[in-house]
């Protein structure tokens, strides 16, 4: 009994350390971009589209983002302005708008955000096909509970 409850408390301290370090490297990056959490994602979410060569409309990200049209508005005026994306004529649908990451978002805010990504690709190829197995288990068990856990706060 004791094992396991060491084993639990390793995994729980972990994923601490994971959320503190996950925490920090987005401080860093609202401090040297000036950007919400909100616009980092936005940037994040259009930087990995375009390695993919996917295009982003605005409602692909008010869905990524879980937020109304409007709100996504004032988010993609604040991020133009700032000079860190672009909006251009859908090349297929003339009535649609695309989002794109400027230079300027890729160095301020996609360097270590992609940096990141490479690692967590790296990490998880390196995994044998059991270890990749209990992780995706963990995860999907854990992403569960967050959503099982947050239907029981009051509104």
């Amino acid at each position: 009994m004791s094992d396991q409850m060491g084993t639990e408390t390793q995994i729980m301290e972990a994923l601490r350390q994971y959320r503190e370090a996950d925490i920090a490297m987005h401080a860093r990056a609202r401090a040297a971009s000036s950007m919400s959490d909100n616009e980092i994602r936005i940037i994040q979410f259009l930087l990995t589209a375009a390695r993919s060569d996917h295009t982003v409309t605005p409602t692909a990200l008010s869905k990524h983002l879980g937020v109304t049209s409007a709100s996504m508005t004032a988010l993609l005026d604040r991020l133009e302005r700032a000079g860190a994306i672009e909006r251009v004529r859908h090349p297929s649908d003339r009535r649609s708008l695309v989002i794109t990451a400027t230079p300027l978002a890729e160095r301020t805010v996609g360097a270590p955000v992609m940096a990141f990504q490479q690692a967590t690709r790296q990490i998880a190829a390196d995994l044998t096909d059991d270890e990749h197995a209990a992780v995706v288990r963990f995860l999907s068990n854990l992403t569960a509970a967050v959503n099982e856990a947050s239907r029981s706060v009051p509104a």
